[in-house]
């Protein structure tokens, strides 16, 4: 199934979340991941990632038990690309930012998006929710 703006829009559930270390190590952060994904037909995103709290966390690790941001975004399609521009954010840097994301949708329908995180590149599959 290719990915299109009709298949794109809707709620998706965030299954897994992926940081491409330096070394080439994928490090899937400790805990248990929560997300929702939304796109709009008219061109807004919504991104919203949350751990439950670990026993003993990092300072890295309190950095990382949320994120959200609200953003506009533009498909390439034809370069299997989504650029969201960033309007409100839990990291400041983030707004008014136009951070490009790989997109594909995989065999079994989830959505696979990567691109440049806070620090290190980051994969994260999701699910779409049907309700």
């Amino acid at each position: 199934m290719e990915i299109s703006k009709e298949v794109l829009v809707g709620v998706w559930s965030l299954d897994e979340f992926i940081v491409h270390r330096e070394s080439g190590e994928l490090f899937h952060w400790p805990g248990k991941q929560n997300g929702t994904l939304i796109y709009t037909d008219n061109g807004f995103v919504s991104v919203a990632q949350n751990r439950e709290p670990l026993p003993n966390p990092t300072e890295e690790d309190k950095k990382r038990e949320s994120n959200f941001y609200t953003a506009t975004y533009e498909l390439d399609l034809a370069n299997n690309r989504v650029f969201h521009t960033g309007l409100q954010s839990s990291v400041q840097s983030v707004i008014g930012e136009r951070m490009e994301r790989e997109i594909k949708l995989l065999e079994d329908g989830r959505l696979w998006l990567s691109g440049k995180g806070l620090k290190e590149r980051v994969t994260l599959v999701w699910s779409k929710v049907n309700k």
